[in-house]
């Protein structure tokens, strides 16, 4: 994928239209704040490298995404993808 909406729609084709953290069903696509439902797990700007890596997304809804920090499964997510991204520029 090359660009973050290529991520985006490769992501609604594969997986559920459900919330990750509560299970609510997301937003149609056609809605305005659909975008706003794939929230980036390592912030775009401290990790570029993982920008359009799916695994670094989560399906949310937007006000949910607005405080993705409270939830347990967003945090656990976020720690092993830290690792996995400072294991992959460890200098042999």
């Amino acid at each position: 994928m090359k660009t973050q909406k290529e991520l985006f729609a490769y992501i609604w084709a594969t997986r559920e239209h459900v919330s990750e953290v509560s299970g609510k069903p997301l937003l149609p696509r056609h809605d305005y704040r659909w975008h706003w439902q794939f929230a980036h797990i390592l912030s775009k700007g401290q990790y570029p490298s993982f920008k359009l890596n799916p695994d670094n997304i989560m399906l949310m809804l937007p006000e949910e995404h607005e405080k993705q920090e409270q939830y347990d499964l967003f945090n656990k997510r976020k720690e092993a993808l830290k690792r996995i991204y400072y294991e992959s520029r460890k200098p042999f």
